[in-house]
C-alpha cells in the first residue's frame, strides 16, 4: 500500500476536495466501497474524474469524485 500512499501523495487536488473526502472517509460507506473495488479500478475512476473537472465537462460530479477521493484514502489506511 506504499504504493498508494505514494500516488495519493503526488495528486494535487483542490483544498475542498480532500477536506470533504477526509470526512467522507470517516463513514462506513467510504469503507464499504474501498472494499468492493479494487484499488486499480478506483484510481481509474479518479483520473476520469479529475480530468472532467479540469475540463468542465458536464458530466462531472463532485459528490462521485468525494466518494471515489475516500474509499482510496481508506484503502490507503487499511494497508495490505
Amino acid at each position: 500500500m506504499s504504493d498508494l500512499i505514494t500516488t495519493l501523495s503526488r495528486m494535487h487536488r483542490p483544498g475542498l476536495l480532500l477536506r470533504a473526502a477526509r470526512m467522507a472517509a470517516l463513514t462506513g460507506d467510504a469503507q464499504r466501497r474501498a472494499r468492493r473495488r479494487p484499488v486499480p479500478a478506483l484510481l481509474a475512476e479518479e483520473d476520469k474524474l479529475n480530468a472532467a473537472r479540469l475540463g468542465g465537462g458536464l458530466g462531472y460530479s463532485a459528490l462521485r469524485h468525494v466518494e471515489v477521493m475516500s474509499a482510496l484514502l481508506c484503502a490507503a489506511r487499511s494497508g495490505p
